[in-house]
């Protein structure tokens, strides 16, 4: 930590963390619907409901009479282009192609630090237990090895990353 309380940047162990065996979650996410769901998850549904409401009970209906029509329609539109969108991106897997053709479902094993000092290295992920792309980077929360991973949404509860980032 920096003097104002923001992170360093850094990557490498805090004096704590050294030689420490890191429990991962026992089995990985496959995408968003995936339990348990994250609360911010949640936040996300009920603005969608509330702004529906909103839109369609309040708003269009607030409009001037010859405009109502055109309004429900353009809401209409909106809505249910949002709705797939969000959709298809909380439905998407975005795990790399190896940790998908390997597919086992039992318990991953845990990370020793002992051993190895990242989860991937030489792009063998030692948590997964299979070789991934240059670009492939372990979610933490969703316990997997994600294909250009961009960051984990918590809004989605799933990783964005080449497969879901349009």
């Amino acid at each position: 930590m920096t003097i104002c309380k923001k992170p360093s940047g850094k990557t490498g162990l805090d004096k704590e963390g050294e030689g420490a065996v890191t429990e991962p979650p026992q089995h990985s996410r496959q995408n968003g619907w995936s339990w348990p769901p994250h609360p911010l998850q949640f936040v996300a549904w009920f603005t969608y409901l509330l702004f529906t409401i909103l839109g369609f009970g309040i708003l269009v209906p607030l409009l001037p009479r010859h405009w109502i029509a055109a309004g429900y329609v353009c809401m209409g539109v909106l809505f249910t282009f949002h709705c797939i969108v969000h959709f298809l991106a909380v439905t998407i897997d975005p795990a790399d192609e190896n940790v998908r053709a390997k597919s086992s479902p039992g318990p991953l094993p845990v990370f020793d630090r002992t051993k190895h000092a990242h989860v991937i290295e030489n792009m063998h992920c030692y948590i997964c237990e299979v070789d991934v792309g240059a670009k492939s980077k372990h979610c933490s929360l969703c316990n997997k090895c994600v294909s250009n991973f961009d960051h984990h949404c918590k809004w989605l509860n799933n990783c964005v990353g080449g497969k879901n980032y349009w």
